[in-house]
């Protein structure tokens, strides 16, 4: 009897202690999971946050599509005053780039050995992660040369909103690269858009117009252009409806408005702020 009463009370032990295994693996699977990051609906975002990127990394490291749609993203993510690692997962990083996690992981291999990104494997608890270290011009840097010509303001809202996903790779890099090679014409904005800014290079007039302005003007040929982003004459057409789809660009005679902000954002179903895990 003693024999049958200990087998009973060690079965019934044995199921507690599964149980309460089971129990620790689906809190662990909650908690621990990569957490989805969301895009923000156009009546939340924020409009003004930018990260100041270096034309040359558009211009002349020769950086494939993918490594171009990963690199804003990562700089979006990372804090504009100190050059401190943050964490992102792989596959919020494909989310935001509208890229497969496959290149993803293809476009960090090719950022670090451009020297534009570092890594550090991290160990918490049962978690393994990386966390990134990315190179671009923060704001002390901007503000220790305040006409640094050799960079873009690229605006997070372009990314936050889903706008950078939808849009193909190559869109993607004719947009970066007319933002590159776009010129700033105070003359000529202030006819277009009737500001006042008297065409004044110095003073008030130009801190207020560099703050403020809307767009930059690109008045290189289509042939040219296409020799920079290395695509078709052919193919050029729907990848420049593309992007004044969004308004990131207008077409005007033989020059180009190239927007720093665009003018059409999305509306998601669902509201969440974007989280960075």
């Amino acid at each position: 009897m003693k024999s049958m009463k200990g087998k009973v009370i060690r079965d019934i032990r044995n199921q507690e202690a599964k149980r309460k295994q089971l129990q620790k693996e689906v809190f662990n699977q909650r908690y621990n999971a990569t957490k989805e990051a969301k895009f923000i609906d156009k009546e939340d975002i924020n409009m003004n946050s930018f990260r100041a990127i270096p034309k040359s990394v558009i211009q002349e490291l020769g950086l494939s599509k993918a490594a171009l749609a990963v690199y804003p993203v990562l700089c979006c993510e990372a804090d504009f005053e100190k050059d401190e690692a943050f964490q992102i997962s792989q596959k919020n990083i494909a989310r935001f780039a509208g890229v497969s996690e496959n290149s993803v992981r293809n476009a960090l291999k090719e950022l670090e050995n451009a020297g534009l990104l570092t890594k550090e494997k991290v160990t918490d608890g049962p978690r393994h992660f990386y966390v990134y270290k990315v190179t671009f011009y923060r704001r002390p840097e901007l503000e220790a040369n305040e006409q640094r010509g050799d960079a873009i303001y690229f605006y997070n809202c372009i990314i936050d909103n889903g706008i950078w996903a939808e849009l193909k790779p190559r869109a993607k890099v004719l947009y970066l690269t007319l933002r590159a090679v776009a010129k700033q014409d105070l003359e000529l904005y202030s006819v277009i858009e009737g500001e006042n800014y008297g065409g004044d290079w110095n003073g008030v007039n130009y801190d207020d117009y560099i703050r403020n302005r809307k767009w930059d003007v690109c008045d290189i040929s289509l042939s040219k252009l296409c020799k920079l982003v290395k695509i078709e004459r052919t193919n050029l057409t729907p990848i420049l409806e593309e992007l004044e789809r969004y308004k990131l660009i207008e077409r005007v005679g033989e020059w180009t408005k190239v927007y720093l902000k665009p003018g059409r954002l999305l509306r998601h179903k669902t509201l969440t702020s974007k989280i960075a895990y």
